[in-house]
């Protein structure tokens, strides 16, 4: 099931990020916001099996 922005959600997430937009553009900025949460759902579905978290990554370049 898809995310939404149900109400004045996405204007209370905007006032609360600072972001001025005129009233035509947030009807865009939600198409937008949807989308963006839709494609993060996507990635919930995922195997990732035992991938360790990245904070275990020991990097030696030198």
């Amino acid at each position: 099931m898809p995310r939404t922005f149900q109400g004045d959600a996405l204007e209370h997430a905007l006032r609360t990020a600072r972001v001025d937009l005129p009233a035509e553009r947030i009807e865009i900025v939600r198409d937008t916001a949807e989308s963006v949460y839709a494609m993060l759902d996507q990635l919930d579905t995922l195997e990732l099996g035992e991938t360790p978290p990245a904070t275990a990554l020991n990097a030696r370049w030198e």
